[in-house]
């Protein structure tokens, strides 16, 4: 049930108004009111809530869901009113990046990753243009196949090994990615955060701001958004 919310656009129901009800509401749904977050946001009528699948809005009365961004335009350009709460994600698992730092760092891009993906191996067989333009690159990982598939399990053993970067580059490189004797829980984490932040493919950037970029961009053209985004 909680699928068909990804191709919906506005769903009734019949449920008064409340945290309580809004639960009630996500409950038939399939959620389950331990996995998801309400919260106020400043738009008239509307609470936010985090669910595992993303990020989705609840009319106060209950009655209608709605799930894609709302835009705030008071600053003259639409800002996501969801990319605060991104980058309050982002800092929960940032101590568990993979961090590739510019030696005259200008700004910090969180990129979530999967090594099999096309485009994430551009990324990051450029990343040394990313670092010269002086943005860093804090990884994080992302099995588009999910946590338990293979690419899931062999990201599970880069991340629990002492020296990450050098296995990472490896999985990049096409190498045997060796088991790990033990394994954190850190993929698993980062992929969930992945999913809230409405994540569905890779790379997927999110800026300090919490702004979230689907697909590759190029180091030069990144450069002049941040840039842009750094004059406003």
């Amino acid at each position: 049930m909680k699928k068909l919310l990804l191709g919906l656009a506005l769903i009734s129901t019949s449920v008064l108004a409340g945290n309580n009800d809004i639960t009630k509401t996500l409950g038939k749904l399939g959620y389950d009111a331990k996995d998801i977050k309400i919260y106020n946001i400043p738009v008239d009528g509307l609470k936010k809530v985090i669910t595992p699948e993303g990020l989705i809005y609840v009319s106060n009365d209950g009655k209608y869901v709605t799930q894609g961004p709302i835009y705030s335009i008071e600053s003259g350009e639409p800002v996501n009113i969801a990319n605060k709460e991104n980058a309050k994600l982002i800092k929960t698992i940032d101590k568990d990046a993979i961090v590739y730092k510019a030696k005259k760092e200008k700004y910090v891009i969180s990129v979530f990753t999967d090594y099999t993906c096309h485009y994430c191996k551009l990324l990051h067989e450029n990343i040394n243009q990313y670092l010269d333009a002086g943005i860093s690159v804090h990884y994080f990982a992302f099995p588009r196949a999910g946590v338990d598939s293979d690419v899931g399990k062999n990201m599970q053993s880069i991340w629990s090994v002492t020296d990450r970067k050098t296995a990472f580059d490896n999985a990049y490189k096409g190498n045997t990615i060796a088991k790990a004797n033990s394994m954190v829980p850190y993929v698993s984490q980062q992929f969930n955060i992945g999913k809230q932040l409405g994540i569905s493919g890779t790379p997927a950037i999110v800026l300090s701001s919490g702004q979230l970029i689907s697909g590759y961009v190029p180091a030069d053209k990144l450069l002049e958004i941040l840039d842009k985004k750094a004059a406003q």
